[in-house]
């Protein structure tokens, strides 16, 4: 389907437009076909982070659902040019980036929580944000950079958060097979806000029994 529309004018001009990146409106384009014309847009540059930003959070979830829906509807086979002769042509230059792709989009949800109040957001907020932002450091083994589509909100752009050299000073790769001092990993997890306890049961713990440390990562389900 992406591939047939690509042939239209319209989307022709789209991808000339935004060869150097640049910023989008949706006024013109009806509620319910938003999600679609993100997708397209991720198919034409899908090594490029895309972002979509929605007005609130129930926007927000709604347009990452019909977004993730489209797709995965349409994740297909690379596309290759059709020959020399049509090199130079608008439809095979869109052809030739259509590749396929990871169907997640990332969620960057707001804190969902008041500056005066004295509680952490949730943990499953604090999941996705971080998920988003590890992604986006490259530090993720999760999500492809060429499948980075984020759905967020004009407050969570808006909130701060941690720079890219402080995501990847705060991470750590485990690999099988590799020997860890255990209180070594406890102190470094705990200085990144894990919390002990006598037995994991949420994300952001830890637990030490015996001779076998749990760890529940906050962007692991």
């Amino acid at each position: 389907m992406f591939a047939d529309i690509a042939k239209i004018p319209a989307a022709q001009a789209l991808v000339r437009r935004l060869e150097n990146g640049g910023a989008l409106t949706f006024s013109g384009v009806a509620a319910s076909a938003q999600p679609f014309f993100a997708a397209l847009l991720q198919t034409i540059f899908p090594a490029r982070p895309v972002v979509m930003v929605a007005s609130d959070l129930k926007t927000q979830e709604n347009f990452q659902q019909d977004l993730e829906t489209w797709l995965t509807f349409g994740r297909e086979p690379k596309v290759e040019s059709r020959g020399p002769e049509k090199a130079a042509s608008d439809e095979t230059i869109f052809s030739s980036r259509l590749s396929t792709f990871d169907p997640r989009p990332l969620f960057f949800p707001a804190w969902e929580i008041f500056p005066h109040e004295d509680k952490l957001p949730h943990a499953d907020v604090i999941s996705d944000r971080l998920q988003t932002l590890i992604a986006l450091a490259g530090k993720s083994k999760v999500q492809s950079p060429k499948s980075t589509v984020i759905v967020t909100t004009v407050t969570a752009l808006l909130q701060k958060t941690f720079p890219p050299g402080e995501i990847q000073k705060r991470t750590r790769e485990l690999k099988r097979g590799e020997k860890i001092a255990p209180l070594d990993l406890i102190e470094f997890l705990e200085e990144q806000g894990y919390e002990p306890e006598a037995q994991v049961s949420q994300k952001g713990e830890i637990a030490l029994r015996r001779g076998i440390l749990d760890v529940f990562p906050p962007t692991s389900p």
